[in-house]
């Protein structure tokens, strides 16, 4: 089903709807005659509904949802998309950039500007599309050179002191060469206030510029050239963390946990983003920096005890100020010849280079206890390197990583009078990425030199990651992708036309990590082995499209398909892998029908498209935080849906617009660990913390164990060590080998619904999510909007836009537990605009978020590690601006 023309701001001259030309099929087609579910926005619509970026799309696009991820952007469509977080693993939605598929991208972070119109293609894409496009493909496609001498200018003034510029012109070059320059600017301070200094964080500023060079020198041979270019430099990422404080158990089994309760802490309660107590801060305990400090006897209390946040979600506690800096090229070259008038090869070329670097506060606040006088702080004070001079727990996390990709894709397309067509080609990728994930805590520079006085403490403020007292994992990544593909087209009769795609795949991947070398001797990374792997398969689908003369419609399109998607596996980064936990997770399939029909009615002013489908998915690629990074799994699952888009006209001046999506997920086989709900509320069991992650154990055992003189000590530094560690620590303190044995095992004795890390600890009870709906996929969405154009004399027009969206509740997580649920929320925005075509003048007023909600649209949890706070995303405040366009 397609988004049909969204309205521009120029008035048509009678009551129809115009239909947008789009390449879903990579040749340009009406959208009402793309037997495929895809919608599309023009540049008039972009700019009427101030879909200023990618993020906006949810908001006109039935059953998409957008998140921002560490590496990449996360669009989920129909409830597929990425639920990894992987080096080594591909999104389920495909990012393209004119046609060039881009693995990593800045659609987190850039803005549209000078673009022709943006595609999201619904469903799997695994023919013509690149490869992975298990969910769908988002395609932006920028203006190209004409021969016309032209250009326009737009300055943007908005609250929060928002500026955003943005223009073109474009040069003829004689007549063979044209050439278009763009460009984008946005400075803005904070929608986030630090509490510590008064200051605003989360402010932007971003430059960004294209330059594309067309060329024709035959009337057979055209391309075009072009650089894209993105750099952003502000001070987003910090995020609001709620929390409902863990204390800790005082008693297990009726016997007090005494010193051990440090021990028995998960940093924050299981409880969802909406709880009024909320708005407390973890227990540091629990944390990485909160174990090693009271390991080493630097802080050995909670150092957020009696604390509390502000109740104001944008408001926040952080030490110095985020540092977000990505950067982006991108190279493109486009090459069409048209060998005979029925028949055209293209080449596509790209290079494409990212970089990213992050490093911010993430202790959640600032601590509330300062450090006692001790050994290693005999004045209450630290001198930290990355730090500097501090009196109270500190820690901070971040990385950077850099990838280049380069693409080459060669097709052939036939357009023959007879009834038999082909589009048919292939593409080669190539791809490679280094990450660097840090997280550094005072507590461990201090410690580092006690533990192991031959690591090398990084001297640096800004670290160069090859230090030993942080934790850091490195991953290199290198990806080798050949696929074929083709599409043949028949027209059987005059209404019907049978599809037949094909695409054949073939990645190879190697990747090397390392470790984390905290408290190891010697500087720079540990390289684990390399691991090699190669995933081959074969997707395509069928299509039957049919244009009967219904007599009540002016055109119709009912068409049916069934495709398959792929998406490759992956690995497992070597944090998780040390606990013994599967060093690959497994590729993904779903196989999709669809049915769907696309109306023309009331003499073209009405458009109405209908959409039904279900998919059926085999090894669904989910993740969980573990040990401060992430471990990958496979699900099973099922997906089913209907989509409604309308565009109507009822009258010349007035548009009214509607999309609906409904969607039903269910997950149908997986079993896993809930990182955040080890023991799934089983009394028998207790959550332990420690460095590595969490653990569980036998209640009745560690009852049995704090009986002892020498329990509480052990259970305090070893209790999710494993049973040879606990046996061997109750001996060294006195404990006969033979009871040391009895206690351990005793701890240990899980039935088969545990599972258990290599060194024998409980990992948690085992879940099974049969039933569970999948993250990110809200039963309904619902898109509205109407404009309505008045003409004024002197070349005039006014038009005066609402939109609204509502979005069911959902899920953040596959585990669907009682806390992982967000609440319907809802928008709407207004633009009032003013236009004279003779001047080339406009002039709009916009409000976003015209509610002025503080909404919760989504959040993550933490790693255990890191306290397992409620990490929350919230709407934009609301925004309003006037925005004036000079075109010449």
């Amino acid at each position: 089903m397609l988004t049909l023309v969204v309205p521009g701001l120029a008035a048509a001259q009678d009551s129809v709807v115009e239909e947008l030309i789009v390449t879903a099929q990579k040749r340009e087609e009406s959208v009402q005659d793309v037997p495929i579910a895809v919608s599309a926005f023009g540049e008039e619509a972009l700019k009427a509904r101030r879909i200023d970026g990618a993020q906006n799309l949810v908001e006109s696009v039935p059953n998409l949802t957008f998140t921002r991820r560490a590496l990449r952007s996360n669009f989920q469509i129909r409830g597929v998309g990425a639920q990894l977080v992987s080096a080594s693993g591909d999104d389920g939605v495909g990012v393209h950039h004119n046609n060039v598929p881009l693995t990593t991208n800045r659609s987190a972070d850039a803005e549209f500007y000078d673009v022709e119109r943006v595609e999201v293609l619904r469903g799997p894409q695994g023919t013509l599309f690149g490869r992975n496009a298990t969910g769908g493909v988002v395609n932006v496609i920028t203006n190209k050179p004409s021969d016309q001498l032209e250009g326009s200018i737009t300055v943007d003034y908005g609250n929060y002191d928002a500026v955003r510029m943005n223009g073109f012109v474009n040069i003829p070059l004689g007549e063979i060469f044209s050439l278009r320059v763009a460009g984008f600017g946005l400075q803005r301070e904070g929608y986030t206030k630090n509490l510590l200094n008064g200051q605003d964080i989360d402010d932007r500023q971003i430059w960004a510029g294209r330059v594309t060079l067309a060329f024709e020198p035959t009337e057979t041979f055209r391309g075009f050239l072009l650089w894209d270019s993105f750099a952003e430099d502000d001070s987003r990422g910090a995020r609001k963390q709620l929390c409902v404080k863990d204390p800790g158990l005082s008693t297990i089994g009726g016997v007090a946990t005494g010193a051990a309760q440090v021990a028995f802490t998960r940093g924050c309660l299981p409880a969802g983003v909406y709880d009024p107590n909320a708005f407390g801060t973890t227990n540091q305990l629990a944390t990485f920096s909160g174990i090693i400090a009271r390991q080493v006897g630097l802080q050995p209390v909670d150092s957020f005890a009696g604390k509390t946040i502000s109740r104001d979600l944008r408001e926040v506690e952080v030490v110095g100020k985020p540092i977000y800096r990505p950067r982006a090229e991108l190279y493109e070259l486009n090459l069409e010849w048209d060998v005979t008038p029925g028949l055209t090869v293209t080449s596509l070329t790209s290079y494409n280079e990212n970089e990213t670097y992050s490093r911010g506060d993430s202790t959640g606040g600032f601590s509330s206890v300062t450090f006692p006088n001790s050994p290693l702080a005999p004045t209450g004070v630290l001198n930290d390197p990355q730090f500097g001079l501090t009196d109270r727990l500190m820690s901070e996390s971040g990385g950077r990583s850099h990838s280049e990709q380069w693409t080459q894709e060669l097709r052939v397309q036939s357009n023959f009078d007879g009834p038999f067509n082909f589009n048919v080609g292939g593409i080669f990728l190539d791809y490679e990425i280094e990450t660097i994930t840090y997280v550094a805590t005072n507590a461990a520079t201090a410690a580092v030199r006690v533990v192991q006085p031959l690591a090398y403490v990084d001297p640096l403020r800004e670290p160069d990651f090859t230090g030993h007292n942080y934790f850091v994992s490195l991953t290199e990544y290198q990806l080798t992708s050949k696929a074929a593909f083709g599409e043949v087209y028949w027209q059987a009769m005059d209404d019907l036309r049978v599809t037949l795609g094909l695409r054949y795949t073939d990645d190879e991947k190697w990747t090397r990590g390392s470790g984390s070398t905290l408290f190891a001797p010697g500087r720079g990374p540990i390289w684990t082995p390399e691991q090699e792997a190669q995933f081959q398969e074969t997707t395509g689908r069928l299509n039957v499209d049919w244009s009967p003369d219904l007599g009540f419609t002016d055109d119709t399109l009912i068409y049916a398909s069934y495709s398959k998607g792929y998406k490759g596996g992956g690995f497992n980064p070597p944090g998780v892998v040390a606990l013994g936990l599967n060093a690959t997770f497994d590729p993904e399939f779903v196989n999709a029908w669809e049915i769907g029909a696309k109306n023309t009615l009331l003499n073209g002013a009405l458009l109405l498209n209908l959409t039904g489908f279900k998919y059926d998915y085999e090894g669904y690629q989910i993740g969980r935080s573990v040990n401060r990074s992430v471990y990958n799994e496979n699900i099973d699952a099922e997906i089913a849906g209907l989509e409604l888009e309308a565009v109507w006209r009822p009258i010349e001046p007035l548009r009214l617009n509607a999309n609906i999506g409904y969607l039903q997920t269910e997950i149908q086989e997986g079993l896993v660990v809930d990182t955040h709900n080890r023991t799934l509320g089983d009394p028998n069991y207790v959550y332990a913390n420690a460095t590595s992650g969490g653990c569980v154990l036998v209640a009745s055992g560690v009852a049995q164990i704090l009986s002892t003189p020498a329990g509480v000590a052990t259970l305090t530094n070893s209790a999710c060590s494993g049973p040879t560690a606990i046996t061997n620590g109750l001996i060294a303190r006195g404990v006969p080998a033979a009871q040391a044995q009895a206690l351990s095992a005793a701890a240990h004795a899980f039935g088969p619904n545990v599972a258990r890390y290599s060194s024998g600890a409980g990992e948690g009870l085992i879940q099974d999510l049969a039933g569970n709906e999948l993250p990110n996929a809200p039963e309904w969405t619902v898109s509205l909007g109407a404009q309505y154009e008045w003409r004024f004399g002197g070349s005039w027009s006014a038009t005066l836009r609402g939109d609204y969206y509502w979005q069911a509740e959902s899920m953040m997580r596959y585990n669907n537990a009682f806390f992982d649920r967000i609440q319907a929320w809802e928008n709407v925005n207004a633009s009032l605009t003013f236009e004279n075509a003779d001047l080339g003048l406009t002039i709009q007023a916009y409000v976003r978020n015209l509610l002025d909600e503080d909404t919760i649209v989504g959040f993550d949890i933490a790693d255990e590690n890191l306290g397992a706070t409620r990490n929350i995303f919230l709407l934009d405040p609301r925004l309003y601006g006037v925005a004036v366009t000079k075109r010449f």
